[in-house]
């Protein structure tokens, strides 16, 4: 099974710097949690933004078709 990135990368940033596990270890687990935080964020907005979407194009349908506004 290939190694979790936080420990592939608390291992590569212990050989780049002179930081004891504990410290790499705290280092790189808070960035890849930022970095989770950051893409569920992006993620989120994306949906949000795709529901507008979604819902403009629907309603835009229902015009053409001579539809008058859902309820």
């Amino acid at each position: 099974m290939d190694e979790h990135p936080v420990i592939r990368f608390t291992n590569e940033l212990m050989v780049l710097t002179e930081l004891d596990q504990t410290t790499a270890g705290a280092f790189v687990r808070r960035v890849y949690q930022e970095g989770t935080h950051e893409g569920e964020q992006r993620l989120i907005t994306d949906l949000h933004q795709r529901d507008r979407r979604i819902t403009e194009l629907e309603q835009e349908l229902a015009r053409l078709r001579g539809e008058g506004p859902a309820a």
